[in-house]
């Protein structure tokens, strides 16, 4: 509802994708599920809260800050923070707030506890389940007493209230949704790079899963991606719609939740369920995570180009025209979603010749490709996008227009999923990745 956009008159009118406010003309395809295969992350039993010695409250917002002897000196600093962010996310961008817990911590409010053990990045775990139309819950968070306390707090507020909004979401998404949150209202620190630099460094790992794990802060990346290909302008707007429209109902008693439609089906049905626009968006993502840090040329996500090198993304192959033909074979396997590059430098070409492109992967997974011409001051000249096949297991193309470029950039993707029926989940884990071979030969 966040990016519904009124039809101007004389217009030829078009039923819109569910994303921009369709769904009332047109009720969305029911998801058929698989009974021998899983729906959403494990429920699991409610931890318990970490001890505390000392509380504060906010008396501007609901927000609590609960520490122990060790990290008594923490707590200002928290709960300013806390309340800065709350702030800012409810009251500044109109997002829904958390929750309230019904008393567990001493209160309604969202708590942080403060306890030296947490992880760098924190956690935020659920609290109260509400009983509503959609699944949604109450979360609070845990975090360790050290700076920056801006980016901690942030993601606490974020993931809270994407566990108000759709708790059946998995935690990875969950996770990414929040650290696209802080990518667009806070400012880059040293936990950015790192995670960000680890991302890059494994191009061929997936940016969306079910589970947390070691690239899901810097997944945030995707929602950027699509921020600019699908928003109307409105700051979280794509990310937070796609959560609300994704969100579900778990039965009662259930041991997983019931994630069926996710945000992948939500993005599929915004594009006319048609594979071949699924495809290409995806494509999109991995060639516009090939010019970021470093390698910006300003078109593609230029609001990360703080990165720098941290932002370059792995090369598996560097080759010459003049060594042709060669075929090559990916240095480690991908993971759907994850992508994969082999950079030709254009160092002889002779006159008349075309480049020759063949590229041959493992089944069942699909595959998209795309050859992108890059000039000497690192630009995207254009881009020649391999025929896509749902059931195919290789790709060819020709790119005849070298004059002018520096070098071409070939670009892989792996779409995942099994079949056509059983497009790529991302709770359907672990994934199985697949290997790729690309052959390139002057013609």
């Amino acid at each position: 509802m966040l990016l519904i956009s009124p039809v101007a008159s004389g217009q030829t009118k078009r039923i819109p994708g569910i994303l921009f406010g369709g769904g009332s003309e047109q009720k969305p395809a029911p998801v058929v599920t698989d009974p021998w295969l899983p729906v959403g992350a494990q429920v699991g039993a409610l931890a318990p809260r970490p001890e505390a010695a000392g509380r504060a409250c906010s008396t501007r917002t609901p927000v609590c800050v609960h520490w122990d002897a060790s990290t008594a000196e923490s707590a200002p600093q928290a709960l300013f923070a806390l309340e800065t962010a709350y702030s800012k996310l409810v009251h500044a961008l109109g997002l829904p707030a958390p929750r309230a817990d019904f008393g567990e911590g001493g209160s309604d409010a969202l708590d942080f506890y403060i306890t030296p053990d947490a992880p760098l990045t924190g956690n935020v775990r659920r609290a109260h389940t509400g009983h509503a139309l959609f699944d949604s819950a109450a979360a609070y968070c845990t975090g360790p007493g050290t700076l920056p306390w801006d980016r901690q707090a942030t993601l606490c507020v974020a993931e809270a209230i994407a566990w108000r909004i759709n708790a059946a979401t998995s935690p990875h998404i969950k996770r990414a949704y929040a650290t696209h949150v802080w990518n667009t209202i806070g400012y880059p620190t040293s936990l950015d790079l790192e995670q960000l630099d680890d991302l890059q460094a494994n191009p061929q790992l997936g940016i969306a899963t079910r589970e947390l794990g070691p690239v899901s802060e810097a997944s945030g990346l995707w929602f950027e991606y699509l921020e600019q290909r699908l928003g109307r302008g409105v700051p979280l707007g794509v990310s937070t719609a796609m959560l609300a429209q994704s969100a579900t109902q778990t039965p009662a008693r259930s041991f997983e939740w019931h994630a069926e439609p996710d945000i992948f089906d939500v993005l599929r049905r915004t594009l006319d369920d048609k594979p071949r626009k699924i495809a290409d968006l995806f494509l999109g993502f991995g060639v516009a995570r090939a010019f970021l840090g470093s390698r910006d040329d300003g078109t593609h996500m230029p609001t990360l180009g703080w990165a720098g090198r941290f932002g370059a993304a792995r090369v598996d192959w560097s080759l010459k025209f003049s060594s042709l033909p060669r075929r090559v074979g990916v240095l480690r396997p991908l993971s759907p979603t994850g992508s994969v590059y082999v950079w030709l430098s254009l160092d002889h070409v002779p006159k008349g010749k075309t480049l020759g492109f063949q590229a041959e992967w493992e089944p069942p997974a699909a595959f998209h490709w795309a050859l992108v011409r890059v000039d000497k001051d690192g630009r995207e000249l254009g881009r020649m996008l391999a025929p896509f096949t749902e059931r195919g297991t290789e790709a060819e193309q020709t790119l005849v227009q070298l004059e002018g470029a520096m070098g071409v950039l070939v670009v892989g993707t792996s779409l995942g999923g099994v079949d056509p029926t059983h497009p790529f989940d991302p709770d359907v884990a672990p994934h199985e990745p697949h290997g790729c071979t690309v052959y390139l030969a002057a013609i």
